[in-house]
């Protein structure tokens, strides 16, 4: 992206932002707090990396990324229904909230038990590993409850959001900075720091949702039907972002060394940097967009805007990570990841395209058109999918770096021909 286009982005979104200032500012709140989110869970992930090396840390991605894709199967899309449905029908709202927790506890009891079975087999049948994946598919029910209370307060207190979401990587740090200085930090207690904070942050949640007026709250079966509907559009537009996320560990995680996988989540993690930031932007569109019940022309210029930010904040972010990844990689995670260097380069654009696409995504459910981002991750994933396939027995960990920036791109490229196709109907 040259300078002048990028100017001109940042401009129309600086534009944008001043007719609607308190939208801005709430933006702007919710990135210093992504930010702080994530900067907690990363340097928590530097002192893992350089206490435990590259092999132990693939371990670590690996259960984590099989724990995700747990935790994405038996929310059943219900995080972004219970926001939507919050901030649309106000007066619902403990209702809707009850019913939504009430539903994942009944898929997730579904697919904990499928993954407390498959544990033995994603970890070939290696006791200590096999333990570590349990310990975290264990963790799923906790949150399942805390999902419930915690997306509510995305659509009626962000500013309580923020504090809740930014509790767990804050907690987490502390405690595995105190593990390692006790020289008892190990793939096992790494996975128990998730469990144990996930329960306080669930406390927490709930705490502010009894201060808010969204608890507590009966289930009604006259909800399920419109949770149901909006979640499994929900689903089928996360499954193969899912898909996308995570497919590239998960493969790895059964074909190539741990060390390979522990060099390559490191890659990873260096340029998902600009997604917190971007992210704020669709955190705080979604529920604006779901709260309006017609599309208005500042509604389409919200989305203009929210585009326009986040290709600019994202490429402004990743440039000076991707020129500096030589020094800065071996430096921060130490010279055992020199080989995440050139993984860096290759996924450095694909962290552009995901930034982007979530905010081009929450625009699309903001507006009740989650299929549509169905459509668009599902021909993302038929590509990561090729992509492996074709590639990984000749390329190793840089086939799944390629596979992940194409697809990211598609996924993008689609969204956008959405937004734009409906938008120029409109007009």
């Amino acid at each position: 992206m040259s300078a002048h286009p990028l100017a001109a982005e940042l401009q129309l979104a600086r534009a944008a932002l001043r007719r609607h200032p308190s939208i801005g500012a709430v933006i702007a709140r919710t990135a210093c707090f992504n930010v702080a989110s994530t900067a907690a869970a990363a340097l928590g992930g530097v002192i893992v990396a350089r206490a435990v090396g590259p092999e132990m840390r693939g371990e670590y991605a690996a259960v984590t990324s099989w724990f995700g894709l747990l935790l994405v199967a038996g929310a059943v899309g219900q995080p972004a229904a219970i926001c939507f449905h919050v901030a649309r029908y106000p007066w619902h709202a403990r209702g809707y909230i009850a019913t939504s927790r009430a539903m994942m506890l009944g898929t997730g009891l579904v697919v904990l038990l499928a993954g407390l079975s498959c544990a033995p087999l994603l970890a070939h049948h290696n006791p200590g590993l096999t333990e570590a994946y349990r310990i975290a598919f264990s963790t799923s029910t906790i949150s399942f409850v805390g999902t419930s209370y915690v997306f509510a307060l995305q659509a009626r207190e962000t500013k309580r959001w923020n504090r809740v979401r930014v509790s767990q990587p804050v907690l987490a740090l502390c405690a595995v900075t105190v593990l390692w200085r006790l020289r008892l930090l190990t793939l096992n207690t790494a996975i128990c720091v998730l469990t144990v904070t996930m329960a306080v942050q669930l406390g927490y949640a709930y705490y502010y949702c009894r201060r808010t007026g969204l608890a507590p709250g009966r289930a009604q079966p006259r909800l399920v039907r419109p949770l149901t509907r909006y979640g499994l559009s929900q689903l089928a537009a996360v499954t193969p972002a899912s898909v996308n996320a995570y497919l590239d560990q998960l493969v790895l995680s059964q074909l190539v060394p741990p060390a390979d996988l522990g060099r390559y989540a490191i890659a990873v993690s260096a340029t998902l940097v600009p997604v917190p930031l971007v992210s704020a932007i669709g955190n705080v569109a979604f529920p604006q967009l779901a709260a309006r019940r017609t599309v208005t022309s500042s509604s389409i210029r919200l989305q203009l805007a929210a585009m326009a930010a986040s290709a600019g904040v994202a490429s402004i972010v990743l440039l000076p990570i991707t020129a500096s990844a030589y020094w800065l990689i071996p430096a921060v995670f130490g010279p055992a990841y020199q080989g995440a260097v050139p993984l860096v380069w290759l996924l450095a654009p694909g962290g552009v395209f995901l930034a982007c696409g979530q905010v081009a995504g929450d625009l699309l459910r903001g507006g009740g058109r989650p299929g549509l981002v169905a459509i668009a991750q599902g021909l993302a994933a038929i590509a990561t999918v090729v992509l492996l396939v074709t590639l990984l027995p000749y390329m190793g960990v840089t086939a799944a770096a390629l596979a992940s920036t194409v697809a990211y791109g598609i996924a993008l490229a689609a969204m956008l021909r959405c937004l734009f196709v409906h938008h120029a109907r409109l007009n």
